[in-house]
């Protein structure tokens, strides 16, 4: 099942309450938060309304908060060993 792929880039300051409201409704709030939505037309209206303080890509699989931040997990390089 397909999904939006939804990261906030602009932020919500100075913008009406409406705007507010969507973004909080689709699980954003932050600059940079991505947030992983079914698609749907109820979705795509609301994307509608913030079309320039989001960007939307669609995804495959749903996506949770630990797996994204794994992924951008860096190699340092080196592992550790205990010894025993």
């Amino acid at each position: 099942m397909p999904y939006f792929k939804v990261t906030q880039l602009r932020s919500a300051i100075a913008m009406p309450q409406k705007y507010k409201d969507t973004l909080f409704k689709l699980g954003l709030g932050k600059r940079g938060k991505i947030s992983f939505r079914k698609v749907n037309p109820q979705q795509a209206g609301m994307l509608a309304t913030v079309k320039e303080l989001v960007k939307v890509e669609l995804s495959e699989e749903n996506v949770s908060q630990k797996q994204l931040r794994l992924q951008r997990k860096s190699n340092p390089g080196f592992t550790l060993e205990r010894k025993d």
